[in-house]
């Protein structure tokens, strides 16, 4: 068989209210792109009932306990085929035609292609990579293509619970290699995600930085930074009921 174009991977625990939806805009998707793979946590709601439902249109799925959301992505990681992979959450949305209009970016030669997601919430969200890498992620992982050939040497940090995520796309940014930024919305997410735990994502997005950003003082100061980032925030939170 040929290597498909994508593999689209979907980690999920608890989520039979939205998974449908997701895993309904992949099959939609033009099929000859991608492979589809669900690693379900061991989810005790109905999900794996679900999962069934539609397992002849799948790669592959399994439902077994892990040690989070990373651990998850990793195992879909070690499953995939694909040139390319990308993640959508299971209370996420593809949006319609995406992979076909995400095709024609996928070169080779770039290391990830990205392009916006829209919250619930009406916000648009561009990703990027810039300066600011430096002190948070700026990639939304719905957003992001990734070749495949990063994870031959790279699994996401289990030790982690909402940012391991940031230290690929750091890696990205420090070690300049070659991506794209595509003005094209990827996927419709939902609010309130894990990454939306603002002192958690504090702690860990220092913890990713300081493995990367020397001396200290530049990271301290980069910390420092961030609190401040963080502080408003929560105003506007507490305001507007923002949460992304």
């Amino acid at each position: 068989m040929l290597r498909p174009l994508i593999s689209v991977i979907t980690v999920v625990y608890d989520a039979r209210k939205t998974l449908e939806a997701t895993i309904q805009s992949v099959l939609s998707q033009n099929s000859d792109l991608f492979e589809y793979w669900i690693i379900d946590g061991g989810s005790t709601d109905g999900s794996v009932d679900l999962i069934h439902k539609y397992e002849h249109k799948l790669a592959g799925w399994f439902s077994e306990a892990d040690a989070g959301i990373y651990d998850a992505m990793n195992k879909g990681i070690d499953k995939a085929n694909g040139e390319w992979i990308y993640f959508l959450g299971g209370d996420d949305i593809l949006r319609p035609d995406v992979l076909k209009d995400v095709q024609p970016y996928l070169d080779s030669k770039y290391s990830a292609v990205f392009g916006d997601v829209f919250f619930d919430n009406g916000h648009h969200f561009r990703s990027f990579l810039g300066k600011r890498t430096l002190l948070q992620n700026t990639i939304h992982h719905q957003s992001a293509f990734y070749n495949n050939s990063l994870f031959t040497s790279f699994r996401y940090d289990t030790k982690l619970s909402i940012v391991s995520d940031y230290e690929m796309n750091l890696q990205l940014y420090i070690h300049n290699m070659p991506i794209r930024y595509i003005p094209i919305i990827i996927a419709n997410c939902a609010t309130g995600g894990a990454s939306s735990f603002l002192s958690r994502s504090l702690v860990e997005t220092n913890k990713v930085r300081s493995k990367y950003i020397k001396p200290k003082w530049k990271n301290k100061f980069l910390s420092l930074l961030l609190s401040i980032y963080y502080a408003q925030k929560r105003i506007r939170l507490f305001l507007y009921g923002h949460r992304v």
